[in-house]
């Protein structure tokens, strides 16, 4: 993309892609300079500093991670606890993976990660509530999807689609049933 007309949407968008392939040290002028073709005086004349452009980038990470998520999902025609799922469930998470990790090294990113988690647990909650559980019910099976949700990230096995299906429909299922005993 070699064109001094980028916009600050355009290097944060390097930055997310960087971000994913490479971790947060990928996340400099320089380099990103290098992919996009441009001199870094073209990042500087978008951010005033690296700090600046990593504040941009975890504000677009929260746009994509979960304004957008939720934007899909309130759409969906029946089950939005099911189109969560299977949005969530199937999507790419090297860009969560990355994020998380750059979390465990930056206050900034910890803090942003804190407040998606909190902010997606909220959602959750509100979807099971309104499935017809408890808020206590609703509160503790909203984690355990969370938890299933970062745990998968982290896995090695990605079923095949017909896969995908039974365990999502399954993950649905627990965690509306009703109260057992």
């Amino acid at each position: 993309m070699a064109d001094d007309r980028l916009t600050s949407l355009d290097w944060v968008n390097a930055g997310l892609k960087a971000l994913a392939k490479s971790g947060f040290t990928a996340l400099k002028a320089d380099t990103l300079s290098k992919v996009l073709g441009v001199s870094r005086g073209s990042f500087y004349w978008h951010f005033a500093d690296v700090g600046a452009f990593h504040a941009a980038v975890l504000q677009r990470w929260r746009e994509i991670a979960y304004e957008n998520v939720v934007r899909e999902v309130e759409v969906a025609p029946e089950n939005r606890l099911a189109a969560l799922l299977d949005r969530a469930f199937r999507a790419d998470v090297r860009l969560e993976m990355a994020v998380r990790s750059w979390a465990t090294a930056e206050a900034r990113a910890k803090t942003m990660v804190e407040a998606v988690d909190s902010r997606r647990l909220k959602y959750i909650r509100e979807l099971l509530t309104e499935a017809g559980l408890t808020s206590n019910q609703a509160s503790a099976r909203a984690s355990i999807l969370y938890w299933a949700y970062l745990g998968q990230g982290l896995s090695a096995h990605k079923p095949d689609p017909a896969e995908w299906r039974r365990i999502l429909d399954e993950l649905a299922r627990l965690a509306t049933a009703a109260k057992t005993a």
